[in-house]
């Protein structure tokens, strides 16, 4: 789940910009005022996040920010116009904050503090595959259509999916 969140999180950090402005006619400082409001959403959420882990259950706010992610994708690839753009930014931000925190929190939780340098060590290894594979998924349809709207509907699915495997897992006994 934290790999698929990355593929989206990475692609827009690395290909928003040249989407808003080449893609959906924006000015450079227009598409980087949307970034900074994914900043801004970021940051917001993770100040709320100690706040919603101990209340509710990190594996379901986690798979709701998974399709937060989603959400703010499409929203962003698809956006019809300013206020679109700057809701996708929040609601990616917004899932960033939360779920970012959450997942250190998460392996903490399901395999004990003694064992976290070898769990985080080990989905290290997956994880990368997320840092990098989404900004080059994306790059290369973009490539390959000329506009980012396939690569990112293909990685806000992935986002979706991820919302799958954090719904499904389960504290180890």
């Amino acid at each position: 789940g934290h790999g698929f969140a990355l593929f989206a999180v990475t692609a827009i950090n690395v290909h928003a910009i040249s989407h808003v402005k080449e893609g959906l006619g924006y000015s450079l400082a227009q598409a980087s005022l949307v970034i900074s409001f994914v900043t801004a959403g970021q940051f917001l959420r993770v100040m709320l996040g100690w706040v919603l882990g101990e209340r509710f259950e990190k594996r379901l706010v986690a798979a709701g920010c998974m399709l937060m992610h989603a959400a703010g994708l499409l929203m962003l690839t698809y956006a019809t116009g300013p206020v679109i753009l700057v809701v996708s930014a929040l609601v990616h931000g917004t899932a960033w904050g939360l779920r970012g925190p959450f997942m250190q929190a998460m392996r903490a939780d399901y395999f004990g503090r003694t064992a976290i340098g070898m769990i985080i060590g080990l989905s290290s290894l997956i994880t990368v595959i997320g840092q990098i594979g989404g900004p080059i998924l994306a790059g290369l349809f973009a490539d390959w259509t000329g506009d980012y709207r396939l690569g990112f509907t293909l990685l806000a699915a992935l986002s979706g999916l991820g919302s799958v495997f954090f719904y499904l897992a389960k504290r180890p006994e």
